[in-house]
């Protein structure tokens, strides 16, 4: 069996007058790890790394309090300001993630020339990026089942999900038929953000990153994020190319 763990980064909005100009992107990224391998490694390991920096494995990872670490309920993401301790954080994150075995798929969306191309028939680029990570994920699986997590967002966002998880199973993608969805993929299972899951926590510490990468944006000085090379390397690939295959770029 194999979990994908998805979050964004990113505003789903197509509004012209809401695009945020510094961060004009939204990125669906998703972890696939083996079943056993999850359970049994991983989540002991993400768990003994929160319990090695924090004091305890209870925090849940969240970019958005990492980054603005005043506007969270729990005082140790106050942690961040300081300089020493984002270096350490950085570090041992770098390493786990480089030691752990997993897949990354990443679909990123340009929002203003995806605009720009479809008009009004522009697709909202969560649901796009969610079909673009399954054809992704189906074509990796091969004999293996999958299940499939998401974070759960606003209530009409999460019934927007169901309803265009429904459609896949019955109408396909427009890459793989419905009947191969249905017989390999599982489950879609959306997960409360405030639940301490390991995998939808890395998704979420990813997704961020691959955005700035694909806008091209200033690497921030050592020990202040996730090294790239070590996203880089964890990118499904063929024959190393990432492009196309672990990271699809849209439109």
């Amino acid at each position: 069996m194999k979990l994908m763990f998805i979050d964004e980064s990113g505003d789903h909005s197509l509004d012209p007058k809401k695009i945020d100009k510094t961060y004009p992107v939204f990125v669906l990224a998703g972890c696939v790890f083996d079943e056993d391998y999850y359970n049994n490694t991983f989540v002991p390991n993400f768990n003994s790394f929160k319990k090695a920096i924090f004091g305890g494995d209870d925090i849940c990872l969240h970019t958005l309090e990492m980054s603005r670490p005043e506007k969270s309920k729990d005082k140790r993401f106050l942690l961040f300001r300081d300089k020493s301790f984002r270096a350490k954080f950085y570090e041992e994150l770098n390493k786990l993630i480089k030691n752990t075995d997993f897949t990354l798929i990443a679909c990123a969306i340009l929002k203003s020339k995806h605009i720009t191309k479809y008009g009004l028939s522009a697709l909202d680029p969560y649901l796009l990026s969610f079909d673009n990570l399954v054809n992704r994920l189906i074509y990796d699986l091969k004999k293996n089942k999958g299940k499939i997590f998401a974070e759960k967002r606003l209530d009409n966002l999460d019934q927007q999900l169901e309803i265009a998880w429904l459609n896949i199973k019955v109408s396909g993608t427009d890459k793989v038929k419905p009947a191969e969805i249905k017989d390999r993929i599982e489950d879609l299972q959306l997960i409360n953000k405030r639940v301490n899951d390991a995998g939808l926590q890395l998704a979420d510490l990813l997704a961020n990153p691959i955005g700035r990468h694909v806008l091209k944006m200033k690497y921030k000085p050592a020990g202040n994020e996730i090294d790239f090379s070590v996203i880089k390397s964890k990118f499904r690939n063929k024959n190393g190319v990432i492009l196309k295959y672990g990271l699809s770029i849209l439109p």
